[in-house]
Formats: structure tokens, sequence, C-alpha cells
């Protein structure tokens, strides 16, 4: 804010300090410009980007400055800028947004110059101008309307004019261009010089930065279309130097190229070699000059390290001829270590170099270097050189030990944070902080927690180190969760039960929930209630930060509601915008009552004589389905039932069946008891009938016959025994 300030001070006093001769500014646009747009002013093409300075490993906003095709300038966006008719004066950078205020100046160009009279008029490009009073002291004059006052020797600005008044000569300037901004592109290719100077024979490496501002992934092809005969071009992976065809860029991020250009020896002059990005076509000129005589010198030749030390070698570079580039290569090192070059603190693979200077071989050792002597190789335009480190303590094959500290945007510890290492899950303790040996790696760690914003850190653990990493998860300002014992919810005609709801309010913020439930029929009653006592039925329900409550719901079916399951959607939504929904079923519970009746109980009957008995079948409740009928007998009886199955019976009907009894013929005379058993997939019911067989009169007589002569011959033969 206070570089804004500065900024508008700037401006102010541009306008209004006195300028003698010199000719003024004019602001053509003051406002915010986002990263990948461009100002285009006529000629000039102002583009907003970002880079990294030196050894830093953020990017800050840099502006590139063309005029036609040519690159005027590329600096960082922390001063004022001036090139040529335009000035530029950055203010503050918004790294959330990715804007930074900018207010764009142009040198405007004479547009009249006059010995101001009273009462003289004249137009410029739209604009009224009269002046009303002059003298050696000032100048007064109306423009459009408005008053303004020039004093002897000074200038101001109206609009796109300027007017300076300097010895009684008034001279009007005029900024006749107009601004408009370009917005950015899905992707941005950017590398660091569009022509340069080479020496035949030499390799030399452009790096490229292709930047992906667009709403999705990219995957663009890597086209070498044009290059000398002879010469040899590819594309390069940043990291890596693996020859490439073709990337993939992630929306929001970036990818490092090296386009490689081997000049061939007994090139000269000017040459060029074009590529293509996807469908973004570059080109980079080269001013390729004779090799000459250089000689390279390596002071140390051999050092003594600790595996996981940095070692650093001075190389001399002496030129003996014209300034030359300078190629530098590693050419072999011991697998896993790093080894590059440095100049003034930079990391470098290529330079130019005047007369004579000094570079620095950095050599990384891992942790779990070999004991032993190591040699690395490296080149200098070609030119091979070898130095060695001998590893005199080595840490291989320790454990490393990661320390964790969890901490929210107050610096206040989080507790029970779950950590994801790879596919290993943890549980911070307490008080934030997660403690792990593990074994060298490159690890993706994601720490989340209900309330938080999940943050994912890539942590490098080398053998038996010891790393402490913080890590901030940002607070949300409104979250909440919502708890039930269980989603299937039972109701029906004669009880409802009450069904907690728990919410809880993770976020920063109060919030209040409204509630509701959508699914049901129409001429169902849902109740929310405060509590289960008091029966006060709410629509809404406030939760402080930090707190959590209850509410309880009830569902009352219709009259007419059908017993099963209903599939409904429980509905919260904050008074934010934040919703849960929850999927639940409700069961509603039937009346079942089946009842089997007839109208005499006693049936009367002989041997082998069938009778029909119609029974009554009696539906009190809810529709039942599958009734089957049941008769158990006397043995030999024939017994059987019409309809003996019923695929349902609805709510209070009645259906009439048919049972036919039919005693055997052998059947004794006596009363017997017959069972009638209805069973359906909800209810059931039983009923006994009793059935009193009696004998025919032709069998009672014979019966008396066989009775009495059975007697007669009892008779008899107790007479013949007598006699004897």
């Amino acid at each position: 804010m206070r570089k804004v300030v500065f900024v508008m001070v700037l401006i102010l006093l541009a306008s209004t300090l006195p300028m003698g001769m010199s000719q003024p500014w004019i602001s053509v646009f003051e406002g915010k410009v986002k990263i990948g747009e461009t100002l285009i002013l006529g000629d000039y093409h102002v583009k907003i980007t970002q880079g990294y300075t030196n050894n830093s490993q953020v990017q800050e906003p840099y502006a590139i400055i063309y005029k036609g095709e040519q690159i005027k300038d590329v600096a960082e966006l922390k001063d004022i800028i001036e090139v040529e008719d335009i000035r530029i004066i950055p203010g503050s950078f918004n790294e959330e947004t990715q804007e930074i205020f900018i207010v764009l100046q142009y040198k405007p160009t004479l547009a009249t110059e006059i010995a101001p009279k009273a009462g003289t008029s004249f137009e410029i490009d739209g604009y009224s101008i009269k002046i009303l009073e002059s003298s050696n002291e000032s100048i007064s004059l109306k423009i459009n309307g408005n008053d303004m006052l020039v004093k002897d020797n000074s200038s101001r600005v109206y609009d796109r004019l300027a007017l300076v008044y300097n010895e009684g000569i008034l001279r009007v300037y005029h900024a006749g261009v107009q601004v408009k901004i370009e917005e950015k592109k899905d992707y941005e290719i950017y590398y660091p010089f569009e022509g340069l100077k080479a020496e035949a024979g030499s390799k030399i490496q452009v790096p490229i930065t292709v930047i992906n501002n667009g709403r999705e992934d990219l995957n663009l092809p890597l086209k070498v279309v044009s290059k000398p005969s002879g010469w040899e071009v590819r594309f390069l992976e940043g990291g890596n130097n693996y020859e490439v065809s073709k990337i993939n860029v992630k929306t929001g991020s970036s990818a490092n190229l090296i386009l490689q250009i081997d000049i061939p020896v007994g090139v000269k002059g000017k040459n060029s070699v074009s590529f293509a990005v996807g469908n973004e076509t570059r080109k980079i000129t080269f001013d390729v000059i004779e090799k000459e005589g250089m000689e390279v010198k390596t002071p140390l030749l051999g050092v003594e390290a600790e595996a996981g030390n940095t070692v650093t070698f001075p190389i001399d570079l002496i030129n003996h001829g014209d300034e030359r580039g300078i190629e530098l290569e590693i050419k072999e090192k011991p697998a896993n270590w790093d080894a590059y070059f440095t100049l003034n603190g930079q990391r470098i693979r290529s330079f130019l170099l005047d007369k004579s200077g000094q570079i620095t071989l950095v050599v990384k050792t891992p942790r779990n270097a070999e004991l032993g002597k190591h040699e690395i190789r490296f080149s200098v335009n070609g030119m091979e050189k070898s130095v060695s480190v001998f590893i005199y303590k080595t840490h291989k094959g320790e454990p490393a030990k990661l320390i964790l500290s969890i901490v929210d945007d107050g610096g206040k510890p989080v507790a029970k944070a779950k950590v994801q290492i790879e596919n290993e899950t943890y549980i911070a303790d307490s008080n934030g902080v997660l403690e792990r040996e593990l074994p060298k790696g490159n690890y993706t760690i994601t720490v989340s927690k209900e309330g938080y914003e999940s943050k994912e850190e890539k942590i490098i653990l080398e053998d038996g180190e010891k790393k402490e990493e913080t890590v901030t998860l940002k607070r949300l300002s409104y979250y909440f969760t919502v708890e039930m014992e269980s989603n299937h919810l039972t109701t029906g005609f004669n009880n409802q039960p009450s069904y907690e709801i728990r919410i809880k309010n993770l976020g920063k913020e109060d919030d209040e929930y409204a509630l509701s439930i959508e699914g049901l029929p129409s001429d169902w009653a849902v109740n929310f209630l405060r509590d289960t006592q008091s029966n006060l039925e709410i629509k809404s329900i406030k939760v402080d930060s930090g707190e959590a409550r209850s509410v309880y719901l009830r569902i009352i079916p219709s009259f007419n509601a059908q017993p099963g399951v209903y599939n409904a959607t429980l509905r919260l939504r904050s008074s934010s915008g934040n919703e849960i929904e929850k999927r639940i079923e409700v069961e509603v519970i039937g009346k079942y009552m089946l009842s089997i009746e007839t109208s005499n109980y006693l049936v009367s009957l002989k041997p082998d004589e069938e009778k029909s008995i119609p029974l009554i079948l009696r539906n009190l409740g809810n529709t039942v389905t599958n009734v089957n009928i049941e008769v158990n007998a006397p043995k030999g009886w024939d017994i059987r039932v019409e309809p003996q199955k019923l695929a349902k019976i609805e709510g209070k009907n009645i259906e009439t069946i048919t049972l036919y009894i039919k005693p055997s013929k052998t059947t004794p005379a006596g009363e017997y008891r017959i069972s009638i058993d209805v069973k359906s997939d909800q209810a059931e019911s039983q009923i006994q009938l009793t059935a009193r067989v009696r004998q025919s009169s032709s069998s009672a007589y014979m019966g008396v016959i066989i009775l009495v002569v059975a007697f007669a011959a009892v008779i008899l033969m107790m007479r013949r025994v007598g006699r004897r």
C-alpha cells in the first residue's frame, strides 16, 4: 500500500514541479495488470511476466518491453523503468491475485508552440483551449471549460495534454496514443535472449520456460522448425538433460527446457534457429565468430570431505582473443551427486568471457556416498578437465529422522491432524507434532484436518539426515460436519421416534444452518425439534465457532401411507452458502391384523361323506401378501381348500375360501380336531374346527346281530361245558 501511495505522490509531483525546458511525461495508464497480460501503447508492447532473480526461490514480476518485434529491455518491476518514449512506475504486487499496480507514462509530441495573447482560442485533437490572461509570471487559460494556471518555467498536465510555459512561450504537448490490455494466453514461452554471439564449434544451451496460464493441463509438442545446414539442434529436459519431443505442463505451473544448439567448426556470420512449442514459433539469431585460443586452469585437483558436504573448486579462465561465449558441461560424476558451475553466486551453464575470469565448480556429495575417491569430469568449450573428492566418512544406510510440526495460520499447534506420507497415514500428537524415521528418498506429504485446507509438501530426505519441517494449515472461515447414528430411520402410525442430528461448526466464524428434507410425500409431516421434551419445532439453528449442537428429526407418515422404505435427502445449508446432503432411508412400519372365521365350528358327517365349509379371511390392517392356507386333519382324510393361495389381500378387505372335508371309510365314529392356519408375509391366524363322525343305520343293525349271535354262542358253550 505504501508503494502505491508513493507512486501517486510521484505522479502528482511530476505534473506540478517546474520543468524548465525539459519535455514532460503524461500518464496514459494507471491500474492493476495481471501476470501474463500485455500493455499495448502504439509500437510499444509491455509484457508483464515473472522470473527468478539471482539465487531467489521466489519468482518476481518482470516487464519485457518490445518495440515492434525487438526487445528493448527486460527489467524487474521494483524501480522506475524508462525506455525511449515510455516510463513504467511499478506499485505493489499481490501474490494471491497475481496483479501488480502500474503507472504507464508516455513522452508526448509537441502539438503547438505559441506566444499567448488574451482571448486567443485554438483546438488540439478535441481539446478546446482559450487564453484568458498571460504575463511573464504565469498564463491563465481554459481547457474544455476548466480553468488552469501555468506558472512561468513550469508545466501542467490536463488529461492527454502537457502545457509548458517558459519565457512567454506556451508549448502544448499531446499524447495521441491509446492503451489497451492484451490478456494473457493459455501459455507463455520465455527465454532470456533472442540473439547472441557464439563461437564456431561451441555448444549453446538456451534455457526456455513454458508457463501454463490456462485452466487445463497442456500437452505441447516440441519442434525445430528451421536451422542452418550442419547445425545440431535439440530440446532437452531442464533438469536431467534428456532429449524430449513433447512436454506436459499442468495448469498454473511451468516447465523448464533447454534448447541445445551445436554450432559446427568453420561457421561464421549471422545465422538463425527457429523452434516451436505447441503452435507458438520463436526465433533465435546467432552471430557466429571464429574460435580463438583460451586456457583453463584448476588450482585444486582433489579435496577430502564428509558425505553430505558441499565442496567447491575454483576454475580460472584466460581468454587470448576477443570476447567469447563459454559453454560449461558436467561430463561425468558419481551417481546421485550434484555438480554445477556458479559465477557471482549464480548457477550458470554459459556466459560471455572477455579477457579472463574465474568460475566455481560446486560439488554436492550425497549423505550415502561410498568411501574413497570419486572423480568429476567437466568441459569448458569442449576442453575436458577433471577433479576428485575423497570421502572419508559416510552416512549410508542410516535412516533419516523427520520432525513435522503442524500449526494453524495463527501459529497454534493443530492437534491430531492426519498426515499421509506416500501410502502410509499417521496422526500427529496433541501438540501437532509427528516424528518418524524414514529411509532416504523423495516424499510427498499431505496434511489434512476437518475445518482446514489440506496442504501438500514435497521433501527430500537423505541418509542419516535430521530434518525439521513446519506445515501451516489455513483454517476455513466456514466449515461444518453433520453426524447421525444411522441413515436408516423407522417410523409408523402409532410410534414416531426422534433421531438426533449433531452439527459441529469447525470454521473460524459463527454460522447458522437451515434444515430441510426432500423426497418424502408432501402430505407427510417432518419436524425438526430443539429437544425431545419440549417438542419446539425449528427451521434453523445457530452454532458458534468451535461448538456443536443437536437437533432432533421426527417424521410422521400420512394415514394412508403404504409401509415400505422411502428414500429422502437431508439437507443442511449454512448462511455462508456451504451445504451438506445426507441420503437417508425412512422405513414405514405398517399395522398388520389377519383373521380367519367361519359360521359353524362343529361339522357332523359320516365316513366317506364330503362336506364344504365356507371360511372368511378378514384383513383388519395394511395389505398382506403371499397368503397361504394350511390344514391339519386326521390321517387318511381327504382335505382340500379352494383357493389354497392368494397373492394378496388389500387392507380392510375380505376374502372367502371353501374348505372341503371327507373322512375315510374306516373312520370310527367320534369327534376329531381340524386345524386351519392362514399365513402371509406379514401376519398369520389360526382356527380349529370339530368334525363329529357318526355311523350309518345299516351298520348299527349289523352290529346288533353280531352281538346276539356272539351272546348265543357263549350260552351254548357254557351248557356243553356244564354237562361235562
